[in-house]
Formats: C-alpha cells, structure tokens, sequence
C-alpha cells in the first residue's frame, strides 16, 4: 500500500525540490518503504505510456535509453541499456518478460520516471492525475 508521503517523494523527486524531497525521504525512513517499489512501477507505467506505445519503433527506444544515460549526472547510479530497453518495451507490451535485478529496475525506472516527466514536462494538474492512477493501480496489484 502507497503512503501520502511515497506519493510526495515522488512529487518532489519530479520536480526537482531536493530539499522538500530529503524531508519526505527522512520520514519514509521513519515510516517505511513497504509498498514503494510497486508505486514507482506504476508511476513508470504510466510514465512510458505517455512517451511510447506499442507502433514505437525499437530504435526510439535505443535513442531514447542512449541520450537518458547521457544526460545522467556525474555520480549518478550507472544503467544497463538492454535492461532499460526491455523494461520500457515491457511497459507498452505486456507479453515481453523481464528478469531484471529489482535493484537495477528500481534505478532504471526512477531515472525513467525523471526523464519523461522532469524539467517541467507535465504540469501539476497533469501529474497529480498521473500519480493518482498510479496509486489506484498500485492498490490493485
């Protein structure tokens, strides 16, 4: 079950509020994590299905893993490209399977995440509506 506060940590990692995001970071480590990753793999879901379908070529795939990790920040956790292609694909077409260490689905789907729906890409009415699916789907699983 997603917590108010895993929906914020997300919030604030999407736009950018580091200082708002180490707060809510600090009670997460209070309250717990449980629940988390399954919110931010919805969030991911849905993240994905605004920037690619199931028509999307594998080669703006390609592109868009190559230029993500080129543009990640110095001492950020490093990504595997092919698990980070598969991942994406997965998102859009339910018969691809993944067998992807939770560890790295985790970064790869954080970075994801940021890069769609950072730098102001969505607005706030926009993505609370997202993050609202999100937890709703969240919740089913």
């Amino acid at each position: 079950m997603s917590s108010p506060e895993m929906v914020d940590y997300i919030r604030t990692m999407v736009r950018g509020d580091h200082e708002a995001n180490d707060r809510v970071e600090a009670r997460l480590d209070q309250l717990g994590w449980d629940g988390f990753p399954t919110l931010l793999g919805a969030v991911f879901y849905f993240a994905v299905n605004r920037r690619f379908d199931e028509r999307t070529p594998p080669g703006e795939i390609m592109r868009f893993v190559a230029d993500m990790r080129a543009t990640t920040p110095p001492g950020a956790p490093e990504i595997d490209a092919n698990s980070a292609e598969t991942l994406i694909r997965a998102a859009v077409d339910p018969d691809i399977e993944t067998a992807i260490d939770p560890q790295m689905a985790g970064r790869i789907q954080g970075l994801v995440i940021l890069t769609i729906l950072g730098d102001n890409a969505v607005d706030d009415d926009d993505l609370d509506a997202l993050l609202a699916e999100a937890v709703a789907l969240a919740e089913r699983v």
